[in-house]
């Protein structure tokens, strides 16, 4: 199994580059449907996750409102 990058807490150019490394020979190990596949998940969980975070805002700006009148 193909060890994922160390990224730098300061997220530099080169974290850029290993991430495009990683993300090409997973590609090849892994073959294409189940790379994009694997892609188009995270993605619709992070959607999820954002969505989650986006309504708990709402709902905390709307408490702070309601606070204030």
């Amino acid at each position: 199994m193909m060890k994922e990058p160390e990224i730098s807490p300061d997220f530099t150019i080169e974290d850029i580059h290993k991430i495009r490394e990683y993300s090409a020979e997973r590609r090849i190990a892994i073959g294409e449907e189940a790379f994009w596949a694997e892609v188009h998940a995270h993605s619709l969980c992070m959607q999820e996750k954002i969505k989650e975070i986006r309504e708990k805002r709402l709902a905390q700006n709307a408490a702070g409102i309601s606070e204030a009148v």
